[in-house]
């Protein structure tokens, strides 16, 4: 399974990337600017206009020319905040549509099903935590699990347990001949994770 064609990873990388970059730019923008008032630059930069000379003759000439920058400010900030809002729900599903025909369309809900394999998951010998995420589409959903154990000088028990029993009944529940899926193995004891695909 391609991590990034299941889960959008290489989409929320991207979008993570150009939001520190911009994110970099305007503190530097801004620091710049704040260093210059209080004249780290020296007291003649202090004292200049930040814009360049034809900018400030343009905005003394007109009267409208702050309150369209404070609008775009506006904007701009209310964009920034829906991508963030758009990256925190990170793809999760709702809804998982089970069949869809003439008769009708059968859906359930995407975190009671997460909820339930985790807490089979959570209920095997060694797993301290365990948190399942369904994201993608509602017809061709994708699994994300974290499992937590205690246990990390044997772990292909658990591992075995994972790939041969709790994500085939998540599979058969769901009425799904494929269900692409991500298993994230940590360990409390020590830093060791292994990935399981």
């Amino acid at each position: 399974m391609r991590r990034g064609k299941a889960f959008g990873r290489g989409i929320a990388w991207g979008n993570r990337t150009g939001l520190a970059l911009l994110g970099l730019l305007l503190f530097a923008a801004g620091g710049a600017a704040l260093a210059r008032g209080l004249g780290v630059f020296g007291a003649d930069a202090a004292r200049q206009p930040l814009l360049p000379g034809f900018v400030t003759a343009f905005a003394r000439s007109t009267s409208w020319f702050w309150p369209v920058v404070a609008i775009g400010g506006v904007v701009l900030a209310l964009i920034g905040l829906s991508w963030l809002l758009a990256l925190l729900r990170l793809d999760r599903l709702r809804r998982i549509r089970l069949e869809s025909g003439p008769s009708g369309v059968t859906e359930i809900g995407g975190r009671q099903a997460g909820e339930a394999l985790a807490g089979q998951v959570s209920g095997y010998q060694g797993v301290r935590r365990a948190r399942a995420t369904l994201r993608g589409k509602p017809d061709a959903p994708a699994l994300d699990l974290r499992v937590i154990s205690q246990d990390p000088a044997n772990p292909d028990a658990l591992i075995a347990r994972l790939h041969d029993e709790a994500v085939p009944d998540l599979r058969a529940t769901l009425g799904m001949r494929r269900l692409p899926a991500l298993v994230r193995l940590d360990f409390t004891t020590r830093k060791r994770t292994r990935e399981v695909h």
